[in-house]
């Protein structure tokens, strides 16, 4: 399980909510919001759908998280804030 949880994770997505741990910056809050995405778009099968692209990345020899394709979505909404702000 140490795998799959990291520890400096601030927030997790279910569903429609975002439970965090503390209040959450712009950046934060567009990753999570694409998780909401996610959920809406595939409901509970989401839940399979991300352990199986955990499972693929490892499997590729990546990393369970950072190369999870549904975490690679939301990475990207929130560096499209992140540039958006730097303007």
């Amino acid at each position: 399980m140490q795998r799959f949880v990291l520890q400096n994770w601030v927030a997790i997505t279910i569903g429609r909510r975002i439970f965090a741990w503390r209040k959450l910056d712009e950046l934060e809050l567009a990753h999570e919001l694409t998780h909401v995405k996610q959920w809406q778009q595939y409901g509970l099968s989401f839940i399979v759908r991300y352990f199986m692209a955990s499972r693929a990345a490892a499997a590729g020899g990546g990393d369970r998280y950072r190369d999870n394709v549904y975490e690679k979505e939301a990475t990207e909404a929130a560096e499209k804030v992140r540039k958006h702000e730097d303007r």
